[in-house]
């Protein structure tokens, strides 16, 4: 017949054999799986003494409930889960009811805190080198689509404002660096100037995001990216000017429009620079941080407490078979 020592006893050799999570993370999953199933328990979480208690041995009664939520929180299958409620349920039957004016059981000590999980692994070099490359692919072919359209924007960013948000600005600087250079084969020898510009851009967004904390809330994440659209207009409007004023691409239209107006080169030019930077960027970041979100994982984890705002995507951390 089964008793509740052996249900302890089991539940103990099952948490080793799941790689011995804390109690507190037994609990989260717990929490998880309620979430799932919804009802009156969607919202509720044991406490770490609870889930201890239920593997320590010498107790008069269990929780079936709170017991086939460990279980299923380490991984077991709702085959496995039936079986484990047959076996409550058994030692429930052949449990001796406790005596009358029996002292209740002293409470347990409380449990020391246990320390705090360690940071999330950055990814990989492997990783990092083929996000590289899938960005720098991605700024090349917004170049490309930009000339081919002759639309008023240059998207030659996406990719660096991708890498520089979940890699670190630098990665994000070598990305935007390699844009402008093999960009020449799209946009002529012109592109290789405006280098300083995608680099620039790479460090605003990455500083922003990981020193200045500017990833944490939507207004700020997007003001970041119209500072990015700033500083970049800053150093594009002189190397434009320096070329008589043109970009090669539709924005070129936006400059002659205002220039009708303003009568001023230098000022149309830092005009229709700004406003057409400003709707850049504003799109460079939000394909970054849709990028925060759909990434995988092991790519996006260690930068992820900087972007909360990109969702509530946890790390998948049990097999739900509610």
């Amino acid at each position: 017949m089964t008793t509740f020592d052996q249900i302890a006893g089991d539940l103990q050799a099952r948490r080793a054999a799941a790689g011995s999570p804390s109690y507190a993370e037994i609990a989260l999953r717990i929490a998880r799986i309620r979430e799932l199933r919804g009802g009156a328990e969607a919202h509720s979480r044991p406490a770490r003494t609870t889930v201890y208690d239920a593997f320590r041995e010498g107790r008069r009664r269990m929780d079936t409930a709170l017991v086939l939520d460990i279980v299923r929180a380490l991984g077991a299958s709702e085959a496995e889960v039936d079986e484990w409620a047959e076996r409550c349920r058994t030692a429930h039957a052949g449990a001796a009811p406790t005596p009358v004016g029996e002292p209740a059981p002293a409470p347990e000590p409380e449990l020391p805190p246990e320390p705090p999980a360690p940071p999330p692994a950055p990814p990989t070099v492997k990783a990092a080198l083929l996000l590289c490359l899938g960005c720098l692919a991605i700024n090349l072919f917004g170049r490309w689509l930009v000339d081919v359209l002759e639309i008023p924007l240059y998207l030659d960013m996406v990719g660096t404002a991708v890498t520089a948000i979940i890699l670190g600005p630098w990665w994000g600087a070598g990305v935007g660096l390699s844009s402008n250079l093999l960009g020449v084969g799209i946009s002529g020898y012109d592109s290789i100037p405006f280098a300083v510009v995608n680099v620039a851009g790479a460090l605003v967004w990455g500083y922003g995001v990981r020193r200045f904390r500017m990833g944490t809330t939507v207004p700020r994440f997007f003001g970041l990216s119209a500072i990015t659209a700033l500083c970049c207009s800053v150093l594009a409007v002189p190397i434009i000017l320096a070329l008589n004023g043109e970009t090669g691409n539709g924005a070129d239209d936006v400059r002659v429009i205002i220039q009708d107006v303003v009568n001023s080169s230098w000022l149309a030019v830092a005009s229709s620079n700004i406003i057409t930077s400003l709707a850049d960027k504003t799109i460079s970041g939000a394909v970054a941080l849709l990028a925060v979100d759909v990434l995988p994982w092991t790519v996006v984890a260690s930068m992820r407490p900087l972007m909360p705002l990109a969702g509530s995507r946890p790390e998948p951390a049990v097999r739900s078979t509610a």
